[in-house]
């Protein structure tokens, strides 16, 4: 439904051999359907696994910090519990690396995490 056709015609990509022909009957509906979903399964994002912010606790010989993360975006970093739970500033955005970084430290269970 992106291009303009005449029935039976096939899209641009089709006609250069690099999709299934859904347009022109090559491949059925769901087929193509069935593609598609194979393909966006590995792009899901994990859900939030808290119901609010954290605070991931990292450590450096005496020195403690707590980075505050809500919903995979990072909104600062304190040095104590009660600065945690008393920032109050809203993500700057999702950040695709940032999540990726976050969700395998998060749910791999190796994080100190303090819920706030």
């Amino acid at each position: 439904g992106l291009e303009k056709l005449k029935p039976g015609s096939p899209c641009f990509r089709a006609t250069l051999k690099q999709c299934g022909g859904v347009c022109r009957g090559d491949e059925s509906a769901q087929a193509h359907r069935n593609r598609l979903l194979a393909c966006l399964t590995g792009l899901g994002l994990a859900c939030w696994p808290y119901t609010g912010a954290i605070g991931l606790v990292e450590r450096n010989g005496r020195e403690r910090q707590i980075h505050v993360i809500r919903n995979w975006c990072f909104l600062g970093s304190v040095g104590s519990e009660a600065e945690a739970r008393a920032l109050d500033v809203v993500a700057t955005g999702f950040d695709a690396d940032g999540y990726k970084i976050l969700c395998k430290t998060i749910l791999s269970g190796s994080a100190v995490v303090i819920l706030l």
